[in-house]
């Protein structure tokens, strides 16, 4: 198949889809912090049984690992729920971030939240219309 014949969509085109899966992978990695430092007996929300946590937290991946494809090729739905999802990990790291410097003490998730500001606020820039 020769170069020319090669048909780039615009939607390949957009650098902000492609972090999409950074920023789940930046999720998963910051799930896996909460768990392994202790993050079910130090967070302020009702005590959730551990196994409850893991199993909603990777549904939950899963859900958002689903919908690549749609944000990928630009699907306004998923699009949508990009840029929704964007918003909660910002929310999610500075919260994070926050309760480590206002108790200046670690607290779970602190090393992985600069990830999830970092793509979220990046997956939301670039998804601005």
């Amino acid at each position: 198949m020769a170069a020319r014949d090669i048909t780039v969509h615009r939607h390949h085109l957009s650098a902000g889809r492609h972090l999409y899966p950074g920023l789940i992978v930046a999720r998963l990695l910051h799930n896996f912090e909460d768990f392994v430092s202790g993050y079910q007996e130090l967070s302020p929300l009702p005590s959730l049984p551990p196994e409850f946590f893991v199993l909603f937290q990777v549904a939950l991946l899963i859900l958002l690992a689903a919908a690549t494809p749609s944000v990928a090729h630009g699907r306004p739905w998923a699009l949508r729920l990009a840029k929704l999802w964007a918003i909660i990990e910002i929310l999610n790291g500075v919260g994070h971030i926050m309760i480590t410097l206002l108790e200046w003490e670690f607290y779970p998730g602190f090393w992985t939240s600069p990830l999830l500001v970092i793509f979220g606020a990046a997956l939301g820039r670039s998804l601005r219309r």
